[in-house]
């Protein structure tokens, strides 16, 4: 006769030492799954990566990392395994978490250097129009610096050459003027308890 077994947070032992859990990662990534809903999860999911950041197999790690991740059933969750992670190790490319990194820091110095050519495309307006003699206002010096539209900066930029009025510079666009959509970026702690014991029962 089959007798069901049931597997929950009762009888599964609960990620909470190191050692441990270096005994056999993948029955620590099994356990972590389990107690994924525990108010503590982010003590377990630090314990599971100070113990993955020991681990020399770089490849089996970082696999192990992304479905550890998979099997998370929160985005909470999944989002303090990503900040543990990145905090420990940097995963190599071609895995979930490593891929994700990666991704995200390429984003983000993409982020940056657009928003540095916007701001230099900003003082470049204010300075032509100093020297243009327009006035400016406060108002005015705040509209140009918190504009975040490149192209629509270049429009006022051309403006001001020929303009002798402010409102010359930022009348809305004629039909005749095209205003170029702005380019877009590619697609982008625990307590100390018992040790992991498999509460399976063993085939016998």
């Amino acid at each position: 006769m089959t007798v069901p077994h049931v597997l929950g947070p009762a009888n599964v032992p609960r990620v909470s030492r190191i050692e441990d859990v270096l005994t056999d990662l993948d029955f620590a990534a099994f356990c972590l799954w389990i107690h994924s809903n525990d108010p503590d999860i982010e003590g377990i999911l630090t314990v599971m990566g100070k113990a993955l950041a020991q681990d020399s197999d770089r490849e089996a790690r970082d696999d192990l990392a992304g479905l550890i991740e998979d099997g998370l059933g929160s985005e909470h969750a999944r989002k303090m395994q990503r900040n543990v992670m990145e905090t420990l190790f940097t995963p190599r490319r071609g895995t979930i978490v490593g891929d994700a990194r990666l991704a995200g820091r390429e984003e983000g110095r993409r982020e940056g250097r657009e928003e540095g050519r916007v701001k230099e495309k900003a003082e470049r307006l204010l300075h032509l129009m100093e020297r243009r003699g327009l006035s400016l206002t406060e108002e005015t010096r705040q509209r140009v610096t918190t504009c975040a539209d490149a192209p629509l900066l270049d429009l006022w930029f051309d403006r001001a050459i020929d303009a002798t009025t402010l409102d010359e510079v930022f009348a809305a666009p004629s039909t005749t003027e095209r205003v170029p959509a702005p380019a877009r970026s590619p697609e982008h702690t625990a307590d100390r308890g018992q040790g992991l014991t498999d509460p399976r029962p063993s085939a016998t």
